[in-house]
């Protein structure tokens, strides 16, 4: 998490500013070094604390965006999803077909029950074989047998 690293680098901070300020009062050449090679080292955590906190954030921006990716794609289906219902298509098929205030200009068609509730929309199409009365989703494979084509009820 973000806060930890910038919460150590701040700690980092504080104490090369301490040690910079000691520094002042040292007059041994020696000890004068020292303070030195400590003060780079202080600081040089910091700026590590620096770059992982930039990259947990941006970590942090990554998951923001691809929930938000995943929110806006839920809202889409369930606006798209609230568009059709559940009817039967004859010989105990059941197929989702656009409710009459949703259909437009869209000629009628059904989806496919099992791709749908997968948040799917997947098309019966007839059985290219030429067997009548049968369709088949491309996706999922399954099948429904019904009366006639798909037409508005």
């Amino acid at each position: 998490m973000a806060a930890l690293e910038i919460a150590t680098g701040l700690n980092s901070l504080k104490t090369a500013l301490d040690i910079a300020k000691a520094l002042w009062t040292i007059n041994d050449a020696a000890e004068r070094g020292s303070k030195i090679v400590e003060l780079q080292g202080a600081i040089a955590s910091a700026q590590a604390s620096a770059i992982e906190a930039n990259n947990a954030h941006m970590a942090q921006i990554g998951r923001i965006h691809t929930l938000e990716t995943e929110i806006a794609d839920l809202k889409a289906w369930n606006t798209e999803k609230q568009r059709y219902e559940l009817k039967t298509v004859g010989m105990g098929g059941v197929a989702f077909m656009l409710k009459p205030d949703a259909r437009g200009t869209e000629s009628p068609h059904w989806l496919c029950p099992n791709c749908f509730e997968r948040r799917q929309k997947s098309y019966f199409q007839g059985d290219s074989t030429g067997r009548r009365g049968i369709y088949l989703c491309g996706v999922c494979k399954s099948h429904i047998t019904a009366n006639n084509a798909p037409r508005w009820l």
